[in-house]
């Protein structure tokens, strides 16, 4: 199930791993059925271009809406759903 709309995400920690750091989000409220507790990865290579708070809160965001609404990339691989390869 999709975590329902205009939720809230709340920074709650993070840590930090050879690739990079992981965030942790907690949904208070994602609908039935959704986990509460969210993580993204910022590598290293997307850290090194953030040279400001706007500009990391938008690395955020954008990480956020990929991991959790499939942003940018649901559209492209929704139409394969339900097919097959044979190799």
């Amino acid at each position: 199930m999709a975590v329902q709309a205009n939720a809230t995400f709340i920074f709650e920690s993070y840590t930090v791993e050879d690739g990079g750091i992981r965030l942790i989000f907690l949904c208070p409220n994602p609908g039935p059925g959704n986990e509460s507790l969210y993580y993204i990865l910022l590598t290293d290579v997307d850290l090194a271009a953030v040279t400001t708070q706007a500009q990391l809160r938008n690395l955020v965001e954008t990480k956020l809406k990929r991991s959790i609404r499939a942003t940018g990339i649901a559209s492209k691989l929704d139409q394969f759903i339900g097919q097959s390869l044979v190799l």
